[in-house]
Protein backbone atom coordinates (compact mmCIF):
# COMPACT_ATOMS: atom_id res chain seq x y z
CA UNK A 1 0.00 0.00 0.00
CA UNK A 2 1.30 3.20 -0.94
CA UNK A 3 2.15 6.35 1.38
CA UNK A 4 -0.47 8.06 -0.57
CA UNK A 5 -3.38 5.54 -0.07
CA UNK A 6 -2.62 5.24 3.80
CA UNK A 7 -2.65 8.51 4.42
CA UNK A 8 -6.12 8.94 2.41
CA UNK A 9 -7.40 5.83 4.30
CA UNK A 10 -6.35 7.02 7.90
CA UNK A 11 -8.66 9.90 7.93
CA UNK A 12 -11.57 8.17 6.98
CA UNK A 13 -10.66 5.28 9.94
CA UNK A 14 -10.96 8.06 12.04
CA UNK A 15 -14.12 9.23 10.88
CA UNK A 16 -15.57 6.17 11.04
CA UNK A 17 -14.29 5.54 15.17
CA UNK A 18 -15.60 8.96 15.34
CA UNK A 19 -19.26 8.53 14.00
CA UNK A 20 -19.47 5.70 16.03
CA UNK A 21 -18.69 7.26 19.51
CA UNK A 22 -20.96 10.06 18.49
CA UNK A 23 -23.82 7.32 17.68
CA UNK A 24 -23.38 6.53 21.36
CA UNK A 25 -23.79 9.13 23.09
CA UNK A 26 -27.09 10.48 21.21
CA UNK A 27 -30.23 11.21 22.82
CA UNK A 28 -32.97 9.03 22.99
CA UNK A 29 -34.63 11.52 20.31
CA UNK A 30 -31.34 11.60 18.27
CA UNK A 31 -31.39 7.51 18.49
CA UNK A 32 -35.35 7.65 17.09
CA UNK A 33 -33.90 9.62 13.92
CA UNK A 34 -31.93 7.42 13.15
CA UNK A 35 -33.52 4.69 13.60
CA UNK A 36 -35.84 5.90 11.16
CA UNK A 37 -32.88 6.59 8.64
CA UNK A 38 -31.40 3.17 9.09
CA UNK A 39 -35.49 1.86 8.47
CA UNK A 40 -35.73 4.04 5.07
CA UNK A 41 -32.87 2.74 4.16
CA UNK A 42 -33.25 -1.20 4.70
CA UNK A 43 -36.82 -0.93 3.01
CA UNK A 44 -36.08 1.23 -0.22
CA UNK A 45 -33.33 -1.91 -0.45
CA UNK A 46 -36.23 -4.29 -0.23
CA UNK A 47 -38.11 -2.33 -2.89
CA UNK A 48 -40.81 -1.72 -0.04
CA UNK A 49 -42.39 1.42 -1.59
CA UNK A 50 -44.95 2.13 1.80
CA UNK A 51 -41.99 3.84 3.14
CA UNK A 52 -43.05 6.95 1.14
CA UNK A 53 -46.50 6.70 2.67
CA UNK A 54 -45.40 5.73 6.19
CA UNK A 55 -42.45 8.17 6.64
CA UNK A 56 -42.79 11.01 4.11
CA UNK A 57 -44.50 13.65 5.04
CA UNK A 58 -47.43 15.38 2.32
CA UNK A 59 -45.19 18.54 1.78
CA UNK A 60 -42.05 16.94 0.95
CA UNK A 61 -39.17 19.01 -1.26
CA UNK A 62 -36.00 16.82 -1.83
CA UNK A 63 -33.39 17.80 -3.85
CA UNK A 64 -31.11 14.67 -5.13
CA UNK A 65 -27.55 15.60 -7.24
CA UNK A 66 -28.93 13.89 -10.34
CA UNK A 67 -32.31 15.64 -10.56
CA UNK A 68 -32.54 19.02 -12.46
CA UNK A 69 -34.69 21.13 -9.88
CA UNK A 70 -36.35 20.27 -6.15
CA UNK A 71 -38.90 17.50 -6.75
CA UNK A 72 -42.32 16.65 -4.07
CA UNK A 73 -43.59 13.74 -2.63
CA UNK A 74 -45.47 12.81 -6.21
CA UNK A 75 -41.99 12.60 -7.68
CA UNK A 76 -40.45 10.41 -4.99
CA UNK A 77 -43.15 8.05 -5.97
CA UNK A 78 -42.83 8.03 -9.48
CA UNK A 79 -39.11 7.64 -9.77
CA UNK A 80 -38.88 5.29 -6.92
CA UNK A 81 -41.05 3.02 -8.62
CA UNK A 82 -38.56 3.64 -11.88
CA UNK A 83 -35.67 3.17 -10.11
CA UNK A 84 -36.82 0.36 -8.19
CA UNK A 85 -37.57 -1.99 -11.55
CA UNK A 86 -34.18 -0.77 -12.68
CA UNK A 87 -31.98 -2.01 -9.79
CA UNK A 88 -31.09 -4.12 -6.68
CA UNK A 89 -29.19 -3.25 -4.02
CA UNK A 90 -26.80 -5.84 -3.31
CA UNK A 91 -25.36 -4.53 0.18
CA UNK A 92 -25.40 -1.28 1.22
CA UNK A 93 -23.83 1.25 4.56
CA UNK A 94 -24.84 4.33 6.00
CA UNK A 95 -22.28 6.38 8.36
CA UNK A 96 -23.97 9.00 10.78
CA UNK A 97 -22.09 12.20 11.32
CA UNK A 98 -24.55 14.49 12.97
CA UNK A 99 -28.25 14.34 14.04
CA UNK A 100 -29.44 17.60 15.18
CA UNK A 101 -32.94 18.74 16.40
CA UNK A 102 -34.50 21.32 17.60
CA UNK A 103 -38.27 21.30 18.46
CA UNK A 104 -40.02 19.63 16.03
CA UNK A 105 -37.12 19.55 13.59
CA UNK A 106 -34.42 17.27 13.26
CA UNK A 107 -31.65 17.18 10.59
CA UNK A 108 -29.35 13.96 10.28
CA UNK A 109 -26.26 14.38 8.18
CA UNK A 110 -24.39 10.82 6.97
CA UNK A 111 -22.38 9.27 4.20
CA UNK A 112 -23.45 5.78 2.23
CA UNK A 113 -22.03 3.28 0.36
CA UNK A 114 -24.32 1.09 -1.88
CA UNK A 115 -23.09 -1.55 -4.18
CA UNK A 116 -26.01 -2.41 -6.67
CA UNK A 117 -27.37 -4.15 -9.88
CA UNK A 118 -29.07 -3.12 -12.93
CA UNK A 119 -31.16 -5.27 -14.82
CA UNK A 120 -28.24 -5.75 -17.54
CA UNK A 121 -26.53 -7.68 -14.47
CA UNK A 122 -23.91 -4.47 -14.25
CA UNK A 123 -22.72 -4.13 -10.91
CA UNK A 124 -21.61 -1.29 -9.18
CA UNK A 125 -20.30 0.20 -5.99
CA UNK A 126 -21.07 3.88 -5.27
CA UNK A 127 -20.66 6.29 -2.35
CA UNK A 128 -22.64 9.59 -1.77
CA UNK A 129 -23.76 12.04 1.26
CA UNK A 130 -27.61 13.58 2.00
CA UNK A 131 -28.83 15.94 4.20
CA UNK A 132 -31.98 15.02 5.21
CA UNK A 133 -34.72 17.30 7.43
CA UNK A 134 -37.22 15.51 9.70
CA UNK A 135 -40.52 17.43 11.09
CA UNK A 136 -42.00 15.78 14.35
CA UNK A 137 -46.13 15.47 12.99
CA UNK A 138 -48.81 14.51 15.25
CA UNK A 139 -45.79 12.72 17.60
CA UNK A 140 -43.60 10.82 15.10
CA UNK A 141 -40.79 11.82 12.68
CA UNK A 142 -41.14 12.48 9.10
CA UNK A 143 -39.19 13.22 5.68
CA UNK A 144 -40.08 16.74 4.89
CA UNK A 145 -36.45 17.18 3.34
CA UNK A 146 -33.04 16.46 1.90
CA UNK A 147 -30.64 16.74 -0.46
CA UNK A 148 -27.72 15.13 -1.92
CA UNK A 149 -26.78 11.50 -3.77
CA UNK A 150 -23.99 10.30 -5.16
CA UNK A 151 -20.93 11.82 -5.33
CA UNK A 152 -18.95 12.77 -8.49
CA UNK A 153 -17.62 10.00 -10.61
CA UNK A 154 -13.65 9.86 -10.47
Amino acid sequence: MSIRRLYLLVPFALAALANSAAAQTWSTEQQEVWKLEEQQWKMAAAKDASWIDKMVHNNLSYWDNDQVAPQNKASLTRWNRYNSGNTTTLEQEIFPISVTITGNVAVAQYRYTTARENTKKERETISGRYTDVFVKDGGRWMFIAWAGGEDPKK
